[in-house]
């Protein structure tokens, strides 16, 4: 019993603890008396719950319910008000946790063009169910305006904060939080977006007028084609809030024939349509680099071995090498592999087999290389890889080490006993990388290849170096 109880109450505390503070800043927000000009908690809570289901069981529910009564009873609010705003609030994140509950975890996360979209539709029924509740609570008399400004105000603050929290990073994942990383702290060649967008909410303020709205619109578009969809969120985020706190302090002139509570009411509506707008290009934008990284992954990628295809390796290794770190080096190497037999492996126990070979073989191989080598399937059972910056005496000890690698290697043969095998490797090395470029230097290898080959198999035939070649090399 006690193990059970302690995970709900720790899950209680964690939701109360987040429901209490965020409740709290809302309601310090509160210009017209009971609504808040900024009320995050709704939207925070609705976010952490589709993140965490698990924090959604009845401890989570009266985590967040003592949360909210807690802020109330802080801030002063009376019993009934307490109790009825607090109604408001869970009936809002009540209808929004069963929508969210029937979409796919990629639409969940804001990863398919369309998922924008299907945010807003649910931001919409959640902002409505807390105005349907909660719009006698405001101090208009007109029952119609106040569950207007109620409900502009409860979607705007779902379309703001929901997306920072749909695509936050989970810092346990070590990959998805260095990728998070890379991001959110832009290089200096892509500050220059955000200092745009910086200007442009600077001269809404500056300005003024009905336009001013719109002003941060081209900046907020050209950082949705920059950056990625959890830092894009957050800009999105920052610049609303900026622009609606402005509004609420009084420093951004807006047009005084409305009333307050039309012209807060629109300016909100506003700013959440102006939200949306490089959340969906972000998301498409996404989408689309998301299926050319898929494309270029095909088309480099051998499918069997999952090592680079021909073209691939030959570009990569030519790009590569030509780095200027790559000038004044040890020197560079180049080893053609080919399975010793391998086509007795496959006429004897089938292709199946054969490709098993070739995937155990390559992976093995793959696990001695180094971090900038690259490693290619040239054809059939024949690969090569490209040894950047390295002396000839360590390419053949690196080859000599690949030949024990797969000697010892044992690969499962389905029903039938283990199978070994084994490669033979020929290298050729270069002090200066050759103006032909690893074109140049691959027949050498392979020439070197057969020559091992035609000794035996299982061993290794580094390529002569030319006399001018080996001259430089000795010194």
């Amino acid at each position: 019993m006690a193990r059970t109880f302690a995970p709900g109450l720790g899950a209680a505390c964690v939701v109360a603890a987040v429901v209490f503070g965020i409740s709290l800043f809302g309601i310090y927000t509160r210009p017209l008396g009971f609504l808040a000009a900024l009320w995050p908690a709704n939207a925070v809570l609705l976010g952490l719950f589709v993140l965490r289901p698990g924090l959604a069981g009845w401890p989570g529910w009266v985590g967040a319910i003592t949360g909210y009564l807690a802020a109330g009873y802080v801030s002063g609010d009376a019993l009934v008000t307490n109790l009825w705003l607090t109604g408001a609030n869970l009936a809002g994140v009540v209808t929004g946790f069963v929508l969210f509950l029937r979409l796919d975890p990629e639409d969940r996360a804001l990863q398919r063009p369309l998922s924008v979209l299907h945010m807003l539709l649910i931001s919409v029924a959640a902002a409505a169910a807390s105005a349907l509740v909660g719009a006698g609570l405001t101090i208009d008399p007109t029952l119609r305006t106040g569950l207007v400004f109620w409900f502009i105000s409860e979607l705007g603050n779902y379309v703001v904060v929901l997306p920072v929290l749909l695509t936050a990073p989970t810092p346990f994942d070590v990959q998805a939080f260095g990728r998070w990383l890379r991001d959110v702290v832009p290089e200096a060649s892509t500050t220059m977006p955000i200092a745009a967008l910086c200007l442009s909410v600077a001269a809404s303020i500056a300005i003024g007028g009905p336009g001013a709205i719109a002003f941060p619109v081209p900046a907020l578009l050209w950082c949705s084609l920059t950056y990625g969809l959890f830092p894009m969120s957050i800009i999105v985020m920052l610049s609303s809030l900026a622009m609606l706190s402005a509004e609420v302090a009084g420093l951004l002139f807006l047009p005084t024939s409305l009333d307050v509570f039309d012209r807060s009411t629109s300016f909100r509506l506003g700013i959440t349509l102006v939200a949306l707008g490089p959340l969906t290009v972000t998301t498409i934008t996404v989408a689309q680099r998301r299926l050319l990284k898929r494309l270029d992954h095909a088309v480099s990628m051998d499918g069997l071995t999952n090592i680079l295809a021909r073209r691939a390796f030959l570009e990569r290794s030519g790009a590569l090498l030509a780095r200027p770190q790559y000038n004044l080096f040890s020197g560079v190497a180049v080893l053609m592999i080919d399975i010793d037999h391998f086509k007795q492996v496959n006429d004897l126990h089938g292709h199946a087999v054969g490709d098993a070979v070739l995937i155990a073989v390559t992976d093995a191989i793959g696990g001695e290389l180094r971090r900038n080598d690259l490693f290619g399937r040239i054809g059939g059972e024949e690969f090569a890889v490209t040894l950047p910056d390295i002396t000839r005496q360590d390419a053949i000890a690196m080859a000599e080490r690949l030949r024990h690698v797969i000697e010892r290697l044992l690969i499962p043969a389905g029903a039938g006993p283990a199978l070994r095998t084994t490669i033979s490797i020929g290298i050729v090395h270069r002090v200066r990388y050759p103006s032909g470029g690893v074109i140049e230097m691959l027949p050498l290898a392979d020439a070197a290849l057969y020559q091992a080959k035609a000794r035996g198999r299982n061993r290794i035939v580094c390529h002569a170096p030319p006399p001018r070649a080996a001259a430089a090399a000795t010194g």
